[in-house]
């Protein structure tokens, strides 16, 4: 059985999830000194986080208030949660406030600044692959 050609945005998000894991674990071993640990720290957050905005995402849904409101009160809701997350799993892993803090501010802009170029990357990398226009 022949497997199909992923969709575009499919392959794209997973391609720049290995990218986003390998900023992660580069990450968490810079400020925790410990390749392993800073790998633990890679997956254990992210998984925290999730929990975490599950859980939000359901509270804000039963809120009484307009759906722009709404959004803004999840947004910022996960906003302060993931910082607080990550924070919390790094200072636990750590035990470093420090460099918990430092690796929470870090990561997403890290993150943030690779998915620029990815998407750039990613995007000539696409419209290359296409055929002139006759």
């Amino acid at each position: 059985m022949r497997l199909r050609r992923l969709d575009s945005s499919v392959a794209k998000t997973a391609s720049f999830a290995v990218i986003h894991l390998a900023i992660a674990v580069a990450l968490g071993w810079l400020f925790t000194g410990g390749f392993v640990l800073g790998g633990l720290l890679a997956f254990i957050e992210p998984a925290v986080n999730t929990l975490v905005a599950h859980n939000l995402e359901r509270a804000v849904a039963r809120a009484r208030i307009a759906p722009r409101r709404r959004a803004i009160l999840l947004s910022s809701s996960l906003a302060g949660s993931h910082l607080v997350v990550a924070i919390g799993v790094g200072w636990t892993l750590t035990g470093s406030f420090v460099a918990a803090s430092a690796y929470a501010v870090a990561e997403p802009l890290a993150n943030a600044v690779a998915h620029h170029f990815f998407s750039r990357w990613w995007d000539a990398r696409r419209a290359a692959a296409l055929p002139e226009p006759a």
